[in-house]
């Protein structure tokens, strides 16, 4: 009986593994934008949510046949379907690789440096049919990313980008104070060379005067 007991306890506790991952499983997933194209659906968002700027993430992208729960996955279409991220003015090619173990699922990684909606462009063919898509994040859609200032704890930790922005603003005012203080140093010594040259000039002249005196002195004298 006590060996039964212990079966049961460890069966449980298995499924209650399995019902806690497939729930953070359909959350994840339920977070994502679903779209029918043609007799597929698309089902795209980041890999990881929240996503994080600074993070390792990327896109989750998921085909299958049909709609909704009766969709049958649709596998090998690595090499016919492209993707890129964008953010404003720029362009991120991405490389898809079906994910191991999730027939249907297919991802490809990237590090999202600012904050605010990326676009997931989606393109090229599913078994023959041509495609090209376009998912925005947004409140209807999947995550924007969010900065981590908001999640930090318990200390504060600055993202890279501001670092590199107070660096470089470091190294601008390091720079201009440079500049100042070398034109500094040159105008000291030109007003060093043209106090020498007045000072030349003047000792120059000195002996001239001198002469010029003795001469009418002794004119004088005579």
């Amino acid at each position: 009986m006590p060996r039964s007991i212990g079966a049961i306890r460890r069966l449980l506790g298995a499924l209650l593994v399995v019902a806690l991952s497939t729930m953070f499983m359909l959350d994840a997933v339920s977070a994502h934008e679903h779209r029918e194209v043609g007799e597929y659906e698309l089902t795209v968002g980041f890999l990881n949510e929240p996503a994080i700027v600074e993070e390792p993430n990327g896109l989750d992208l998921r085909v299958q046949m049909g709609h909704g729960d009766a969709g049958v996955p649709v596998e090998g279409l690595a090499g016919s379907l492209r993707a890129e991220i964008i953010y404003g003015d720029e362009r991120l090619p991405l490389e898809i690789r079906p994910v191991f173990g999730e027939p249907g699922a297919y991802k490809a990684d990237v590090i999202p440096t600012e904050t605010g909606a990326y676009t997931f462009h989606i393109f090229g063919s599913i078994e023959g049919m041509d495609i090209d898509e376009s998912f925005t994040g947004g409140l209807d859609t999947f995550a924007e990313v969010a900065s981590r200032q908001t999640m930090n704890f318990p200390n504060q930790v600055s993202s890279v980008g501001s670092v590199q922005t107070m660096a470089s603003d470091a190294n601008d005012t390091a720079s201009t104070a440079m500049l100042l203080g070398v034109g500094g140093l040159v105008t000291g010594l030109l007003g060093l060379v043209f106090g020498g040259m007045a000072f030349a000039r003047t000792q120059s002249r000195r002996p001239e005067s001198s002469t010029a005196i003795s001469g009418v002195s002794q004119d004088a004298s005579d």
